[in-house]
C-alpha cells in the first residue's frame, strides 16, 4: 500500500515541495498477446493434435527429433530413410495414368530419387516400383479413371470459423475426384511400412487430417466427401469414411476446438504415449511428464467408437 501512495520528502535547497518516493514495487509491463497465425496447415493442426508438448518443442524452440532406441527385436535400419522413399513414391504416383497405369521402368525410379541427391540399390528400386504398381490395380485407381474429373496435388483453403473468417486453414490432396453423383473422392497414399492393422494407423495418426480433408470439401459444395488412405504396401485395404454435410458442425468443433489450443499457446502432453509417437520426440528423455516405460510402449489398438 505505501508503494502505492509514498510519502513525499523535502527537497534539499529548496522549498519544502512534497515530492513521492520511489515507489518501492515497479508497476509489470502490459501483456501483449502473440498475435494470432493467418494460416493454419493440416500438418501443424495434426501434430498438434497427436501431442500438443511435441508440437511445441519441435514446432516452436525447433528442437530435432532424436533417433529412438532400437527395439528388441528390431531389424536392420534401412539405408533409405521412410521420408524419402514417400517422396520418391509420390512424385512417380503424381505422373500415372489412371486411366491407363503402368509400372516405372528402373531408370524412371532412378531419375526421380536423383531430385533428392539419392542413389538406390536393386532392392531399393523394386521395392519403389513395387508400391507404385500395387496402386496401380488397386480399387482407388480404378474409381479415379472413372472420376468426371480428377486433381493431383490440389490445393485448399477454408476459413477456420463457420461463417469463411478467422485463420486459413490450407494443405494439399494426393488426389482429389468428383466422382458420377457429384461427390468428391479424396485419396491419399500413405507409403508407411505398416506394423498394425491400416485401420488402427488412420484412427492414430491421420484422424485429424482426414477431419480437415473433409471439411474442405464440404466447405467448397461438395454433397458428399469420401475421405480414402491407400497404404500401398496393402492397396486392396483402403480405409475410407464418407461425409456429408450433416457432418460439418462437428468437423468444425474438432478442427476449431484444436485451432482454439494452439492460437492460446496451451500444449498439452499427450493422454496415450507410445513408441511411434514419442519415439524420436526431442522430449522424450528428460523433459516429458510421462516415462519411458509409457513413451517407449508399443500402441495400443486404436479406439475408433465416435471417432470422426
Amino acid at each position: 500500500r505505501s508503494a502505492l501512495a509514498p510519502e513525499g520528502r523535502p527537497r534539499v535547497g529548496a522549498r519544502p515541495t512534497a515530492l513521492p518516493d520511489a515507489p518501492k514495487v515497479l508497476p509489470a509491463p502490459p501483456v501483449r498477446p502473440r498475435p494470432a497465425p493467418q494460416r493454419l496447415s493440416y500438418s501443424s493442426l495434426g501434430a498438434y493434435g497427436r501431442c500438443g508438448y511435441r508440437f511445441y518443442l519441435q514446432r516452436l524452440l525447433r528442437l530435432p527429433a532424436v533417433q529412438p532406441p532400437p527395439r528388441p527385436d528390431a531389424e536392420a535400419t534401412p539405408a533409405l530413410a521412410p521420408t524419402t522413399r514417400g517422396s520418391i513414391v509420390h512424385a512417380l504416383l503424381e505422373e500415372l495414368d489412371f486411366a491407363h497405369p503402368a509400372a516405372p521402368t528402373a531408370d524412371a525410379v532412378r531419375a526421380v530419387a536423383g531430385q533428392w541427391d539419392v542413389e538406390l540399390s536393386n532392392d531399393e528400386v523394386q521395392d519403389i516400383r513395387d508400391l507404385v504398381t500395387a496402386f496401380a490395380a488397386s480399387p482407388l485407381c480404378a474409381r479415379l479413371a472413372a472420376a468426371r474429373r480428377t486433381r493431383r496435388e490440389a490445393p485448399f483453403a477454408f476459413g477456420l470459423e463457420p461463417g469463411g473468417g478467422g485463420p486459413l486453414v490450407t494443405g494439399f490432396l494426393d488426389a482429389a475426384a468428383i466422382e458420377p453423383d457429384g461427390g468428391i473422392l479424396i485419396v491419399d497414399y500413405k507409403s508407411d511400412h505398416l506394423e498394425a492393422d491400416p485401420a488402427d494407423v488412420v484412427e492414430r495418426d491421420y484422424a485429424t487430417q482426414r477431419v480437415v480433408y473433409a471439411l474442405a470439401a464440404l466447405r467448397d459444395g461438395a454433397p458428399r466427401a469420401e475421405v480414402a488412405y491407400c497404404f500401398l504396401e496393402r492397396p486392396a485395404e483402403p480405409v475410407t469414411r464418407a461425409f456429408t454435410a450433416s457432418d460439418i458442425p462437428a468437423l468444425e468443433e474438432h478442427v476449431t476446438g484444436l485451432a482454439r489450443g494452439m492460437i492460446a499457446g496451451e500444449y498439452p502432453v499427450a493422454d496415450v504415449p507410445h513408441r511411434e509417437l514419442c519415439g524420436d520426440c526431442p522430449g522424450r528423455a528428460a523433459l516429458c511428464s510421462w516415462g519411458e516405460e509409457m513413451t517407449l510402449r508399443e500402441p495400443a489398438p486404436a479406439n475408433r467408437n465416435g471417432s470422426l
